[in-house]
Order: structure tokens, then C-alpha cells, then sequence
């Protein structure tokens, strides 16, 4: 990765004023500087890409008398496996999906269990505004008239309040949200990555 004189500029005057804001978040810097790395993988990293913060929450909030449910897999799920009772992951992509599961058997890993469910073709012309949870659809061009409503609803195949946790990264996530909530027992949360965004950027792969 070429960094010329104006990136570092512009990464150093970012950080100081965010600093400034949050004196506390220097703890952060270094890790930071470490994420820049060209060759990161999330398989490899073996934790979520999720805000440094997140990532503290996640693990003061973790037990291993938990159970969590996740939408989207990689990184995440090593990292959500090592930490709670068990975890229930479900993915759209079948190849990541094998690249996973591979890992997670190559790990020993037994307390798992990994589903994938691909999106369906739409035989009638689909309202892609992914926006409204109804329409079980993606943002993402590649997926255009097709839909994601069997891959939202593996989470009905578990009865309500049988989750500490659902953590949402994965496709048409305001449909994830909408059969995720009583699904999550009392004082449980319900995460959802990239937040902080007006629209949420369902583009590139999970993690």
C-alpha cells in the first residue's frame, strides 16, 4: 500500500482531532496502525472487523454460558466460538461459506454450528429498496432481483429469547433486524455492523 506525504497529513490531523475529542482512544492507536496491514485477512485475524470499541464490547460482554446467533461469517466466527457457549452462523456466500468451515474443522472448533443459504431468484420483478425489511433484498448490485427472505428466516427456526446475542454483517440487514428482535433474551443485544450509516454499505464480503 503506497502512503505519500498527504495521506499521512490528512491520517494525522483525523486522529489528532479525534484525539481531542476522546483522549482515552490513544489506547487505540496502535492497533490501528497494525489494521493498515496490505495482507490482513479476517480468517487470519480471527475477529470481527468492527470499530476498536465494538470490539472492547464485545469482549467484557461475552461469557461462555452464551449463546449467540450471527448473521454473516468470517473472522467473526472464530472469534465469537472461543468466547461462548455456542454459536449458531448462517451465510449467503457458498464459497466463503467452505473457506469458513474449513477453517473452523482445521481449528477443532465443535461448539459451531455453520448454515448456508443462497439467495433466490425472484420469479416476479423484485422492489429491491433493501431499506424496507419486507422486501428482503440486498443493496448490493450483484444480487438484483433476488432475495434473501430463507437466509433471514433460519433465525424462526430457534425458538424467541434463545439468543444473548445477535450480531448482523451479512445481507438485507433491515430484514435481519426486523426477525431478530424476539429472538434475543432479556439484557440480550441485538449488533448491527456499519451502523454509523445513513444506508448501510452491503458491498465486498462479510467481515
Amino acid at each position: 500500500m503506497r502512503i505519500t506525504l498527504a495521506k499521512v497529513y490528512n491520517i494525522c490531523t483525523s486522529w489528532s482531532h479525534f484525539l481531542l475529542s476522546n483522549p482515552k482512544a490513544v489506547r487505540f492507536v496502535i492497533p490501528w496502525v497494525a489494521s493498515l496491514k496490505s495482507n490482513r485477512n479476517p480468517l487470519k485475524d480471527e475477529e470481527p472487523w468492527v470499530t476498536f470499541e465494538a470490539k472492547e464490547w464485545l469482549i467484557s460482554f461475552l461469557t461462555k454460558n452464551m449463546i449467540v446467533f450471527e448473521y454473516g461469517q468470517g473472522g467473526s466466527t472464530i472469534f465469537f466460538s472461543k468466547r461462548v457457549k455456542k454459536l449458531i452462523s448462517v451465510e449467503h456466500d457458498r464459497l466463503w461459506y467452505q473457506l469458513v468451515k474449513k477453517v473452523i474443522n482445521k481449528n477443532n472448533i465443535r461448539n459451531c454450528e455453520l448454515i448456508c443459504v443462497e439467495p433466490e431468484r425472484c420469479l416476479a420483478t423484485l422492489n429491491n429498496n433493501f431499506m424496507d425489511p419486507r422486501n428482503y433484498a440486498s443493496g448490493d448490485a450483484r444480487y438484483k432481483n433476488m432475495h434473501f427472505e430463507t437466509y433471514v428466516k433460519t433465525i424462526e427456526l430457534f425458538p424467541d429469547e434463545s439468543f444473548d446475542l445477535v450480531f448482523i454483517d451479512g445481507r438485507a440487514r433491515p430484514s435481519c433486524i426486523l426477525h431478530s428482535r424476539s429472538k434475543v433474551r432479556p439484557g440480550g443485544f441485538i449488533m448491527l455492523d456499519n451502523s454509523e450509516r445513513e444506508i448501510p454499505n452491503e458491498q465486498g464480503p462479510t467481515d
